[in-house]
């Protein structure tokens, strides 16, 4: 099982469950896992489109391009788009 955890007050509003487990045959970027699971991910999308997301597989920040696997733990977090408020804008191309 492959466990995604979402945080951020706005992200929690724009997604129907803020903790997602999915089962995974095969390794994936992250962003094909999005793709193929739109129904879990699709109000992310706007936030993903302007980079306002860190993405840390594993406690390691990465990319969309980054592999994921059975067994990961992803966390989405929201920077939003305020950098004085947030500290930093995180980008993920």
């Amino acid at each position: 099982m492959l466990k995604v955890l979402m945080f951020g007050h706005e992200i929690r509003e724009a997604v129907e469950d803020p903790e997602v487990e999915i089962s995974l045959e095969q390794s994936v970027s992250l962003r094909q896992l999005f793709e193929d699971h739109q129904a879990h991910f699709q109000g992310l999308m706007p936030f993903l489109e302007s980079a306002e997301l860190m993405l840390t597989i594993n406690q390691k920040i990465s990319t969309l391009d980054a592999t994921v696997k059975d067994g990961d733990t992803i966390k989405i977090t929201h920077q939003g788009s305020d950098q004085s408020a947030d500290g930093a804008r995180w980008h993920n191309p």
